[in-house]
């Protein structure tokens, strides 16, 4: 029994911890991924960002993950060739996963 208490413990740390270091994704950031134009989102987010976790109302999302989940397949292709992390998991969610999840 204290194993099971001790593994929900560790989860929901993690999960809380994940959550407090996502950053709040702007409107005008979401604005640039809904234009799926590469010079629109390049002006709303510095390279060092295309790997990072932001909040988007109740979920964490990478910018990848985000544009998969909208369809933007022109901003995929780039932060692709971008060399953006694929696995880069933001509230436990991959961007293949949210593929398979929302598509």
């Amino acid at each position: 029994m204290k194993k099971i208490i001790f593994t929900f413990l560790i989860f929901g740390v993690s999960l809380f911890t994940g959550m407090l270091s996502a950053q709040q994704m702007t409107k005008e950031q979401r604005k640039a991924i809904q234009s799926d134009d590469i010079a629109t989102f390049q002006k709303q987010f510095a390279k060092e960002d295309y790997n990072k976790c932001f909040q988007v109302k109740t979920e964490s999302y990478s910018p990848l993950s985000y544009c998969v989940l909208n369809g933007k397949k022109s901003l995929v292709n780039f932060l692709i060739s971008q060399k953006t992390d694929v696995n880069k998991s933001c509230g436990n969610l991959t961007p293949l996963a949210v593929a398979e999840q929302y598509q």
